[in-house]
């Protein structure tokens, strides 16, 4: 019988809590919630804590980096993104530069890089591995000239030969120019006839599994020659 007064005078005790518990509780959600509603909308993304999403430097110092079989020695400002700044082995690095003389990033010329129209200046250029790409003369030889309607192609403009895809082919919307690449080698530029793109891009196979991409605006395409020239001259190659 005691017992169970004892436990009847247990249950009836009414619990007491500190008067300031309750307004802390609320607070501290409050400030929870902010913070992930501020690190939601202005914080960094998963790409920046990463160091995968763009960000260019003005920084001047070399990256070293491999990439297959082949060595690199790039300036910083010359790199779109930071992880690749660590340097190291890497699967591919992303470069870009201001045509035509291929200047690298600087604060100053921040809005040139961030331009997308159809006059913008900017060099895209990506070394990445590869096991899917051929050499430029059985490329052209066995992928492109089978897909084009006028194999034999026609006098195109600033020393290139033109040729034009068929429509039903997974290259429509494009035209090709050929010109003499480095070492005798075709240099093959596909270039987007239509805007919002106007990209001509070009692959140039640096080893048996390394492949340098580059692409730019249709309206620098009178300075391929250069281009090319400069941009394997800025990889050292």
């Amino acid at each position: 019988m005691a017992r169970r007064k004892q436990q009847a005078r247990t249950q009836d005790e009414v619990v007491e809590r500190p008067p300031w518990l309750i307004p802390v509780l609320v607070a501290s959600g409050v400030v929870v919630f902010a913070a992930i509603f501020l690190w939601y909308y202005v914080g960094p993304t998963t790409e920046e804590i990463l160091g995968t999403a763009p960000e260019s430097t003005d920084r001047l110092q070399d990256v070293h980096v491999s990439i297959g079989d082949v060595q690199l020695a790039v300036p910083a400002n010359f790199t779109r993104f930071a992880a690749a700044r660590d340097g190291g082995a890497l699967e591919r690095i992303d470069l870009h530069a201001l045509l035509p003389e291929l200047d690298p990033f600087t604060e100053r010329k921040r809005d040139q890089f961030d331009r997308s129209d159809s006059e913008s200046p900017v060099l895209h250029m990506r070394i990445e591995e590869t096991t899917a790409v051929l050499a430029a003369q059985p490329r052209l030889e066995l992928v492109y000239l089978p897909a084009v309607s006028n194999r034999a192609g026609e006098p195109g403009p600033f020393g290139l030969r033109h040729y034009i895809f068929r429509n039903e082919t997974g290259f429509s919307g494009q035209d090709m120019y050929v010109g003499a690449g480095p070492a005798g080698a075709p240099a093959v530029l596909l270039c987007a006839r239509e805007e919002p793109l106007l990209w001509c891009r070009r692959e140039i196979l640096l080893s048996e599994n390394v492949v340098l991409r580059y692409r730019y605006k249709r309206a620098f395409l009178q300075d391929w020659k250069e281009i090319d020239n400069q941009t394997l001259a800025l990889i050292a190659l």
